[in-house]
């Protein structure tokens, strides 16, 4: 009886199933069953594995391993040398049927012609390879190359340069176009302000301390435009009620010309400081003022006030009877004066002479005109 048989007969008379078995030995059933059935095709010819199955099987039921041993080193054996006879007849014919269909294959295909080489590959070749001169070609090209990524470089950077170029003119344009703008901006600041000239008046209230009342502002644009030519560089500094505008300061120096617009809504004293004074053109919203150098010391700032009012105060009535009375004071006084002049020169005509030649002499001394006559 075959060794397969005898396992099975004697796990049958035990009353264990091939479950049991596997529990025991830890086995996988398809295994335990492929070695009852004689199955060594499950072991995917690992023969060392089906010895070892088939060992602790042996042992779990109670069967003599060493009895049945050598049967099962037969039985496998027989079993390699089946597969191995298999195996080889697969590969003479796999071998056999590649052959037939590589042959049939270079039948039905046309031979390739041999493409001819180019001439001027040829030549090519031939220069570079096989001359004498290879050598020195080759520097050559090397040289070529070279050059060229030298030229990709330079070119690179001129277009670099060129670029930066671009972008600063640009930049210039966009800052000429911006000063334009400003000059226009100041041509019609400038023109609004010479426009309203005609809306404004002005006059002196004390002309000696440069004291001008301004009227028409508060009625109008509301807006004191200050502009100062300057011939030398200074400072300028414009208070409103004694408070410093915002938009000046007591250090910066400005030249050409200095520009300032004051917003007013009420009655208010307006006084501009010019560091250096220097013969400075004063305007205000278009309109001259003079600066009266009376209590004016060179080196000193020059200072002018402008009292922003609705109307001018009426002065011109005392100013006429100031006049009046001075004017008949003067009349007085003139009158006094010429009686005064007479006598004088009633007395000077008994003690002063002339020549023809306009020269004074006094009577009480002795003078000779050059003539030979003395006096």
């Amino acid at each position: 009886m075959p060794y397969y048989q005898l396992l099975k007969q004697r796990r049958l008379s035990l009353r264990l199933s091939i479950q049991d078995i596997s529990s025991q030995t830890r086995l996988a059933p398809q295994y335990i069953q492929a070695v009852e059935e004689n199955n060594l095709a499950v072991f995917n010819d690992d023969f060392n594995f089906i010895r070892y199955v088939i060992r602790y099987y042996c042992e779990a039921i109670g069967v003599n391993w060493n009895a049945i041993q050598p049967e099962v080193d037969a039985n496998i054996a027989a079993y390699a040398s089946n597969r191995t006879t298999k195996i080889s007849d697969g590969t003479a014919e796999n071998k056999i049927t590649k052959t037939k269909k590589r042959a049939s294959a270079k039948k039905s295909k046309p031979k390739k012609k041999k493409k001819k080489d180019h001439p001027i590959r040829k030549r090519l070749n031939y220069a570079f390879n096989k001359s004498k001169n290879a050598r020195y070609y080759r520097i050559g090209v090397l040289v070529l190359c070279v050059v060229l990524v030298l030229a990709l470089i330079n070119w690179g950077i001129s277009y670099s340069a060129n670029k930066s170029a671009q972008t600063a003119e640009a930049e210039r344009q966009a800052e000429l176009a911006k000063k334009e703008q400003e000059t226009k901006k100041l041509a019609e600041q400038r023109q609004s302000s010479t426009t309203s000239t005609d809306t404004i008046e002005m006059q002196a209230t004390d002309k000696e301390n440069n004291v001008y009342e301004v009227a028409g502002i508060l009625t109008g644009s509301k807006s004191v435009d200050l502009t100062i030519t300057m011939p030398e560089d200074s400072t300028v500094v414009v208070y409103k009620d004694d408070t410093l505008v915002s938009d000046s300061d007591t250090e910066t120096v400005y030249s050409d010309t200095y520009t300032q617009s004051i917003s007013v809504s009420s009655k208010c004293t307006i006084q501009v400081e010019i560091g250096t004074y220097s013969n400075n053109k004063i305007k205000i919203n278009g309109k001259s003022v003079t600066f009266n150098k009376t209590n004016w010391q060179k080196g000193e700032p020059a200072v002018l006030y402008f009292d922003i009012v609705k109307t001018l105060s009426d002065t011109s009535d005392s100013s006429s009877d100031d006049t009046s009375s001075d004017s008949t004071t003067d009349t007085t006084s003139t009158d006094t004066t010429t009686t005064d002049t007479t006598t004088t020169d009633t007395s000077a005509a008994d003690t002063t002479y002339y020549t023809d030649d306009s020269t004074y002499y006094d009577s009480t001394a002795t003078y000779d005109d050059g003539s030979g006559t003395v006096y």
